[in-house]
């Protein structure tokens, strides 16, 4: 079975993790809303929306990687592997390969004068946004000198007829344009949408040293070499296992107004972004479009698993007694928390703080717990700052420290960062004072296989 969109969604399926909506979808709002209903603290289901007006036969899904549950389904693993698989994934990746035959992306083609807003169902997502977006366009293009293609998730507006802004903040893609301006000329691309989630993952890392390409890693995260067709009208090898297809071309010197979009950050925000021509576009019978619901639980996951797995790779080669790293919920992973051994000093605690700070661009505020704090579980980690930190003693300020750019309270991009030990320091996790309630593990597995028979006989 081909690993793609509709193999996961099967998957969300039998886990009872997709929720399906047949009732007709206007794409004005209705999506997001339902977005933020469904999703709670946990993330909720994922979602298929079947019946989208005046698009018959399209379906649009969303919130497919709303959880760490979900995040686990799409590399194949269990949660509490996460980390290391991320980890060993990215550095087995494959080589990409080359689809024999006809490709499904390319089961039709649309070839004169696309009109996008009509082909494609994307949503308006908030009051007060310009126009229709797509949050989880996989942009593709080459470099010039070798040859080599890359890919980044970056949002498009769609404009009139065929044309459509890209904001191209990172690097290598906006580089790719730039060489190309300075020459006077346009640069062709294409646009993936209807990827699976491990390869919407890949685009989204930042490439490090020792990573060949990001096609490499989308192989090397989906469990299986990424397959390529070439496409119709541009020189650009694509995703032949994608929904949609979008070639055409990034117009040099040429900019529209992108926004104002409510983003990720949970802010409005507009720019002056660069332009493609859509010149063809190719798509799967009945094809399934997928979005990233801007500020919604997708973003935070896909950062938290590979900054979190990354931030802990860095920290526990410098300071062994580093468990684990994750992030608080709702704080765009400018909230960190690290999980360290009862053997680290108060003074080690503080050289970690000041670590984690100045090697985690976005990290604002970093939580130090001990190894007894579940810290993918917000109550605890809460908890754990409530009863084991006083400011006097455990709070690190670092002023004049390099903000993150979309957070809107930085000054001149200068911001504080703080650190709080909420480690049960100096007498530890398991001394009478700080010694957290707890039960037999034979009794906490009973009751998950009792609950388990109670749900299946309900």
């Amino acid at each position: 079975m081909n690993v793609d969109l509709r193999s996961y969604l099967n998957k969300l399926r039998e886990k009872g993790e997709l929720l399906e909506i047949g009732e007709e979808i206007n794409l004005r709002y209705e999506m997001t809303a339902i977005f933020r209903e469904v999703s709670g603290e946990q993330g909720g289901p994922a979602i298929l929306f079947k019946n989208i007006h005046s698009h018959p036969q399209k379906s649009v899904a969303g919130n497919l990687l709303a959880s760490r549950r979900k995040m686990a389904l799409a590399l194949g693993c269990d949660v509490d592997e996460l980390r290391d698989t991320y980890l060993k994934k990215r550095f087995n990746s494959f080589d990409p390969v080359l689809w024999e035959g006809p490709a499904p992306v390319q089961e039709n083609v649309i070839d004169r004068k696309p009109d996008l807003l009509s082909l494609i169902p994307a949503p308006l997502f908030h009051q007060g946004d310009s126009g229709h977006y797509l949050t989880a366009g996989a942009l593709i293009s080459r470099d010039h000198l070798t040859g080599e293609q890359n890919i980044g998730i970056h949002r498009m507006q769609l404009l009139d007829k065929n044309l459509m802004t890209v904001f191209l903040s990172n690097p290598p893609l906006s580089e790719y344009h730039r060489e190309a301006e300075r020459e006077g000329r346009s640069l062709p691309v294409a646009v993936a949408l209807g990827l699976h989630p491990a390869e919407m993952m890949a685009a989204a890392v930042p490439l490090k040293k020792g990573m060949k390409s990001k096609m490499h890693l989308a192989g090397g995260l989906a469990g299986r070499p990424l397959p390529l067709v070439k496409a119709k009208t541009v020189d650009i090898l694509v995703p032949a296992l994608a929904e949609i297809v979008l070639e055409g071309e990034l117009l040099p010197n040429v900019r529209k107004p992108d926004g104002p979009f409510g983003e990720s950050s949970g802010y409005y925000f507009h720019a002056e972004s660069p332009v493609i021509e859509v010149k063809t576009v190719t798509f799967r019978n009945e094809p399934i479009l997928s979005l990233i619901p801007p500020w919604g639980i997708d973003t935070e996951t896909i950062i938290s698993t590979f900054s979190g797995a990354e931030l802990w790779q860095e920290l526990s080669r410098l300071i062994p007694g580093v468990l684990d790293v994750a992030f608080l919920p709702g704080a765009l992973t400018f909230q960190g928390v690290v999980k360290v051994a009862e053997t680290l000093s108060m003074q080690e605690i503080r050289r970690l703080i000041h670590l984690a700070l100045n090697l985690d661009q976005r990290l604002k505020h970093v939580i130090i717990v001990d190894e007894d704090v579940d810290i993918y579980n917000p109550r605890e980690v809460l908890w754990a700052l409530a009863t084991r930190f006083q400011g006097s003693r455990d709070l690190v300020s670092l002023e004049g420290m390099k903000g993150y750019v979309i957070d809107p309270s930085t000054e001149n991009g200068e911001g504080t960062k703080m650190g709080f030990d909420a480690t049960a320091r100096p007498e530890g996790p398991y001394s009478d004072r700080f010694r957290k309630v707890a039960l037999p593990q034979e009794a906490l597995l009973k009751a998950q296989a009792i609950i388990e028979k109670a749900r299946h006989h309900h």
